[in-house]
């Protein structure tokens, strides 16, 4: 880790050695792999917000690249030519859709600071890492002292060591094991110059960090694994949970051919065949599925191998990561650890005393990670020892929701029982959207940022499939119920408040929440909190007053190929583009006719508009 003191500093660097936590208050994490983009700003008093560029810019994973970076990329350079061979080889399948930093950087800050009183000038300290495209000291180290002429910047922090502090000090545990799983990162000269596809350590709140062992790409990469499997299937970068969803259609036939093949170490690692070989393995059983293609019984076979062997290594990391740190309490980061199945299947065979996936665990949560590290490692303010929130996006004013529910063209209604309008306007069949508070940083819609609908008849999947979502019909829906009787629902034994656990509904329960529950009689449950989201904990209580159901089913604000919403205008854009029929924005509905239609509920209506998108809508009967 490098530390260069701000533009304007005119005492000795040497006396940096004197520098107490007083003296950094606004810390601001930039982040930036071939996997997303970030920001996050802590200050000394509190305040946590973060942000994908996806979703500020609107554009589904999208790349930050410096200026001198992307003309850099038109050359025949070996360390460019290693970053497109990745993104081309083992990534996107294209060169994915890009942002220039330096044109970027300045209005994506500003917009972060909204309302809070802080300007550029009053940043302090600015923490990226070498691994990362556009924010590498050696590259914009003048630029950023430039744009933030108050602050250090540190950089150098490796690829993996952002993702234990991802892990560790959103976690709000004293110490733990720390797990780190991904597909690799950057390569690094004190190990050979080889790369790293995850870590096992311990860590404890002082910012004692001891890695006891290190995974090594490629030849134990489980994210490299699991990547030829999802692109075999006819998927992108970015889109493994699709594999996730289609694993539970396939059967086993190939998995028992490659399950002999994989040797699992108690140190974590593992061996298996080199990912040429698992490319050819695939192609002889099924050719690799393009985009738009069939998708054959074979390709969901290739899914179910690729899940089932995935389980496998993440089991043995578990059992790893607490034999070799004696620790019964684990954190957990990485773009593996999105893998909510995996998660689930390894938590259940090693029973932990506690479990913590960070939310955001893969690299665009990373922004997050370094700005940790720059709090409590290199600030060292106090750690709080409580979890960080999940709701990290600026929020926006009563008058700024408002307005843009005016500007909407469609009928503005506001009630007193926000709640209860909401809750029987989803019992009565129809599709809500809500649009409140803070974004969520990762990449689950948990209330804030969702669209909400009657979870009882098997229908409705569909249904919210043709009229909204536009996605491949074998990706499941998600519950979301009330902490409190979860476990009278579902099989879990503790909060799953960010739908990382996917855990079997409980007997007699599926046919009753039929829109949530997998065709494995599985589902990827989100737990609600009235502390943690009471807005949303209200619509599901007065739902459940309504239904008897304390459940609804959850899904994102969003459209297929677009990023999660995240500002007010991209919401009232979303609504008027889909067939959602209600926009509960702030203390606000916007609805697409007078909100006592949606009192009645939903039957087939000649009247009824036409689906967009050139969809076919199947309206589901009245619910019982």
């Amino acid at each position: 880790m490098r530390l260069l003191p701000p533009r304007n500093w005119r005492r000795p660097a040497r006396q940096l050695l004197g520098l107490r936590p007083r003296d950094f208050q606004t810390i601001l994490g930039i982040a930036c792999t071939g996997h997303g983009a970030s920001l996050s700003l802590i200050t000394s008093d509190g305040v946590i917000r973060s942000s994908v560029l996806d979703r500020w810019s609107g554009i589904k994973h999208v790349l930050l690249l410096s200026r001198d970076e992307d003309a850099a990329l038109r050359m025949p350079m070996t360390d460019v030519d290693r970053v497109i061979n990745y993104l081309l080889s083992y990534g996107f399948g294209h060169f994915p859709p890009t942002r220039i930093f330096e044109e970027t950087i300045l209005e994506w800050t500003t917009w972060l600071l909204r309302g809070s009183g802080l300007t550029l000038g009053d940043i302090d300290l600015v923490v990226t890492s070498d691994s990362h495209f556009a924010t590498c000291e050696g590259r914009l180290g003048k630029l950023l002292h430039q744009w933030f002429p108050n602050a250090w910047l540190s950089s150098g922090i490796e690829h993996h060591e952002i993702h234990q502090r991802q892990a560790f000090w959103q976690s709000g545990f004293e110490d733990a094991a720390v797990l780190t799983l991904d597909a690799c990162g950057e390569t690094l000269p004190r190990l050979g110059n080889r790369a790293l596809a995850g870590t096992i350590s311990s860590m404890d709140a002082s910012g004692r960090c001891v890695t006891h062992q290190n995974i090594f790409f490629p030849e134990s990469s489980p994210g490299l694994l699991y990547d030829i499997t999802n692109r075999h299937c006819g998927f992108r970068t970015g889109d493994e949970g699709k594999t996730m969803g289609l694993a539970p259609y396939g059967e086993p036939e190939l998995f028992r051919r490659l399950e002999p093949m994989l040797r699992l170490h108690p140190d974590g690692w593992y061996e298996f065949m080199s990912h040429h070989e698992l490319e050819r393995v695939y192609t002889d059983y099924v050719a690799p599925r393009k985009a738009g293609e069939p998708m054959l019984r074979e390709h969901e076979n290739v899914a179910y191998a690729g899940q089932a062997l995935l389980e496998k290594i993440v089991v043995n990391a578990f059992k790893a990561a607490m034999r070799l740190t004696g620790k019964r309490k684990i954190a957990y980061a990485g773009g593996v650890a999105l893998n909510s199945v995996a998660n689930e299947i390894a938590h259940q065979a090693t029973m932990p005393d506690a479990l913590y996936v960070a939310p955001n665990p893969g690299d665009p949560g990373h922004a997050l990670g370094c700005a940790l590290f720059g709090a409590y490692e290199i600030a060292r303010w106090p750690a709080p020892l409580r979890e960080v929130p999940e709701y990290l996006g600026p929020t926006y004013t009563d008058a700024e929701l408002a307005e843009a529910a005016r500007a909407s063209g469609f009928a503005i209604s506001e009630t007193p029982a926000m709640a209860e309008e909401i809750a029987a306007i989803i019992a009565n069949g129809y599709i809500t959207a809500r649009f409140a508070g803070g974004a969520e940083f990762g990449p689950r819609a948990l209330g804030n940022r969702s669209i909400l609908v009657d979870p009882r008849p098997a229908e409705m999947k569909d249904y919210l499939n043709d009229r909204v979502k536009h996605r491949e019909g074998f990706r499941p829906f998600a519950p979301a119920v009330l902490e409190e009787e979860a476990a009278e629902w579902f099989e879990l034994d503790a909060r799953s408040a960010y739908m990382l656990r996917v855990v079997a509904a409980c007997a007699g329960k599926a046919d009753r929440i039929a829109a949530t529950v997998h065709v494995d009689g599985t589902a990827r449950v989100q737990t609600v909190s009235r502390a943690e989201n009471p807005g949303f904990y209200d619509i599901i209580r007065a739902f459940r007053a309504i239904t008897g159901i304390p459940v609804v089913l959850n899904t994102s604000f969003n459209i297929a190929n677009k990023p999660i919403v995240e500002t007010p205008r991209d919401a009232v854009e979303c609504f008027a583009g889909t067939d959602i029929d209600v926009l509960a924005l702030g203390s606000v509905l916007v609805s697409k006719r007078p909100l006592a239609a949606y009192h009645v509920p939903r039957v087939a209506h000649a009247t009824d508009a036409a689906p967009h998108h050139g969809a076919t809508a199947s309206v589901p009967p009245p619910p019982a």
